[in-house]
C-alpha cells in the first residue's frame, strides 16, 4: 500500500502539472488531437451569394442552411448586402465574422470557425475600381497553424477586363509576399474573380488552383452556369468565375460545388453562382 507521504507527493506533483499546463498552455492529449486536426485538415467554402438579386429572404435562408450543414473552417462570401447581415449573424455562435466595407452597396465577408486566434484585419480598396471593389485580408491562427485568408470580388463585366486583370495581379503579388514572409503558414486567396480563362495570368511559384489540383472534375468546373442556373437568365454561358488559390503545407485538396438544389417555394437556386467547397489536408 502507498504510504501517506507518497500520496501527498503524488498529489503535489499532479497539482503542479495542472498549474503549469494552465499557465503555459501545454497541450493535453485532447487539445493536442484537436490542434493536430486543425493543423492537418482545413475546409473552406467560397460563395457569391447574390445579395442584389430577387427573392432575397428565402434565398438567404437557403444560404444559411447550406453553410450550417457544411460547417467549414473558413467561409468567403461576396456580394453581401446590409439587409442580409442579420441572416449571416446567426452563424456568429460558431464563427468569427469580418466584413470589408459595410458602407458600400455590397461587400465581402470572411467567417472563421471558432476557436480562432485573430491577429490582423485589413481591407485594401482597389484604386482603379469603378465598383468599390476591395481585397479583404485576415491573419490569425487555427490551432497551431498560421493562416492568411484573402477574399475579393473583382471588377465585373467584359469591358472592365483591364481593371480586373490589374486587381488580380495585385492580389497574387500580395499572396506571394505573404507566403515569402511566412514560409510555414498556409495562405488562401479566392472569391468571385470574374476572370475569363484567357485573362488568367501564370500563378506565382508554389501557388496552386484548387480545382486543377483536385483533378479538374468535369461536373464541378463552372461556378456560373446559365445552362443549369436560371436565376439571372437562361443562356449558354458556362464560366469558372469563382476560384480558390492557395499555398502552404496543406498539399492535398478535394473540390466540389454546393448550392445546386432548387428552392421549390420560389423556383430558383440560393444564388446565381454555385458555392465552392474545398477540403485541404497534409500529405
Amino acid at each position: 500500500m502507498p504510504t501517506k507521504a507518497y500520496l501527498l507527493l503524488l498529489s503535489f506533483i499532479l497539482c503542479l502539472f495542472i498549474k503549469i499546463t494552465i499557465s503555459t498552455k501545454i497541450w493535453t492529449p485532447i487539445s493536442f488531437a484537436r490542434n493536430y486536426f486543425l493543423m492537418s485538415v482545413l475546409s473552406l467554402v467560397s460563395w457569391n451569394i447574390d445579395g442584389l438579386g430577387d427573392d432575397l429572404a428565402p434565398r438567404m435562408d437557403a444560404v444559411y442552411n447550406v453553410l450550417k450543414n457544411i460547417e467549414p473552417n473558413v467561409i468567403f462570401l461576396q456580394e453581401v448586402v446590409r439587409s442580409v447581415i442579420g441572416s449571416l449573424e446567426r452563424l456568429r455562435e460558431s464563427y468569427e465574422i469580418f466584413y470589408s466595407d459595410r458602407s458600400c452597396r455590397y461587400f465581402t465577408a470572411i467567417l472563421v470557425k471558432k476557436p480562432f486566434n485573430f491577429l490582423k484585419h485589413n481591407v485594401h480598396a482597389f484604386e482603379n475600381s469603378k465598383m468599390a471593389r476591395t481585397l479583404q485580408t485576415i491573419e490569425g491562427e487555427l490551432g497551431s497553424m498560421k493562416v492568411f485568408l484573402l477574399t475579393t470580388h473583382l471588377e465585373s463585366l467584359g469591358e472592365n477586363k483591364k481593371e480586373r486583370k490589374a486587381q488580380l495581379d495585385y492580389c497574387l503579388q500580395k499572396m506571394k509576399e505573404i507566403a515569402e514572409n511566412n514560409p510555414d503558414a498556409v495562405v488562401f486567396f479566392g472569391g468571385d474573380l470574374n476572370i475569363r480563362e484567357k485573362e488568367m495570368p501564370e500563378l506565382p511559384a508554389g501557388v496552386k488552383d484548387a480545382f486543377l489540383e483536385a483533378g479538374s472534375p468535369k461536373d464541378e468546373r463552372f461556378t456560373w452556369d446559365t445552362q443549369k442556373n436560371h436565376n439571372k437568365f437562361a443562356g449558354q454561358a458556362q464560366i469558372r468565375f469563382d476560384r480558390i488559390l492557395w499555398t502552404g503545407p496543406l498539399q492535398i485538396v478535394s473540390f466540389k460545388l454546393e448550392g445546386r438544389e432548387r428552392l421549390q417555394t420560389v423556383d430558383c437556386f440560393p444564388s446565381d453562382h454555385w458555392a465552392i467547397n474545398c477540403t485541404f489536408s497534409a500529405p
